[in-house]
């Protein structure tokens, strides 16, 4: 079994007693109920990126024209991915991303991050991923390239998550038989 076959379990995970429950293949998810978030500022290209996700089979997808309403966006509703552009009003992609990133490692929750840009150049390419998105993709790309490339962010989040929490669980079970 490798990281990316793992799935996350249902919020009654962090409740449980003993791992025997988690035998059951009815606590997984399905990676298409991931939130999405895409945030651009142009409302065309969000439109279009957001049908893409949906016709891929993804029900919970939401887009913000700017930076600050993305982050205020992803408070009220974390999502699993954000495609984020990297040319943003009120707050550019660079910012959201360290947004993210801080988030990120303070909840201990991973967000799967696609950054797209209009600008093909490789300096902003590599600006984003070393900032830490997980991806970029440069517009126009394939409509294909770009769903497949949601999805495999959206079934590694997920992935992580459930790992993650798997790991706490563990660490509560040993926790609690130590009497620590």
């Amino acid at each position: 079994m490798t990281l990316a076959d793992l799935k996350p379990m249902r919020a009654d995970f962090f409740a449980a007693e003993d791992d025997d429950e988690y035998d059951d293949a009815s606590n997984l998810e399905p990676v298409e109920d991931s939130r999405i978030l895409v945030v651009d500022d142009d409302p065309d290209a969000a439109r279009l990126m957001r049908r893409l996700i949906e016709r891929d089979g993804f029900s919970f997808v939401a887009t913000a024209g700017d930076g600050l309403r993305a982050l205020d966006m992803m408070r009220e509703h974390p999502p699993h991915v954000v495609v984020l552009d990297v040319h943003l009003p009120r707050l550019d992609g660079h910012a959201v991303l360290q947004e993210i990133v801080r988030r990120d490692e303070a909840t201990g929750h991973p967000t799967g991050v696609l950054a797209v840009s209009g600008d093909p150049t490789a300096s902003t390419a590599e600006s984003m991923l070393w900032a830490g998105a997980d991806d970029f993709l440069s517009r126009p790309f394939d409509t294909a390239e770009f769903a497949m490339r949601v999805r495999r962010l959206a079934t590694r989040t997920r992935s992580l998550r459930g790992a993650l929490a798997y790991t706490q669980f563990l660490e509560r079970q040993v926790i609690g038989r130590a009497g620590i």
